[in-house]
């Protein structure tokens, strides 16, 4: 990463579980790590199993955001996580993922659609 750095390369670190929603604590830790390893982004991808998993990546997002300096960038995938594709600023996340063609996750949103809806729920 000094290498990336000398060369004013930012880094985006990046961690997927395709499996499963970690608790709050172990997001916010995994998030916590990015940044120690000095990433530029931090990035957080989960797969919910319910409701209550797609809260808590919202929750450890909310948290994460008010604890660290870095942009952070965090989606729950499949048809639960859709929301968190569209409500993301909500809870400090930065960026989010659309198609142009076919989908290279579970869940992403076609850019035609989801451009709408991220317009009509921008925060002012």
């Amino acid at each position: 990463m000094t290498q990336a750095h000398a060369k004013q390369v930012a880094i985006v670190m990046s961690n997927h579980d395709f499996d499963q929603t970690p608790t709050e604590a172990e997001l916010i830790r995994r998030l916590g790590d990015m940044a120690d390893l000095k990433a530029d982004v931090l990035k957080v991808a989960v797969m919910p199993q319910s409701v209550d998993d797609v809260l808590t990546l919202l929750a450890a997002t909310h948290h994460a955001n008010q604890a660290l300096a870095q942009p952070i960038i965090t989606m729950s995938m499949g048809d639960l996580g859709k929301v968190t594709r569209m409500a993301g600023e909500l809870v400090g996340s930065v960026v989010s993922f659309a198609t142009v063609g076919a989908a290279s996750a579970p869940g992403q949103i076609a850019l035609t659609h989801l451009k709408g809806e991220l317009d009509d729920l921008k925060l002012s």
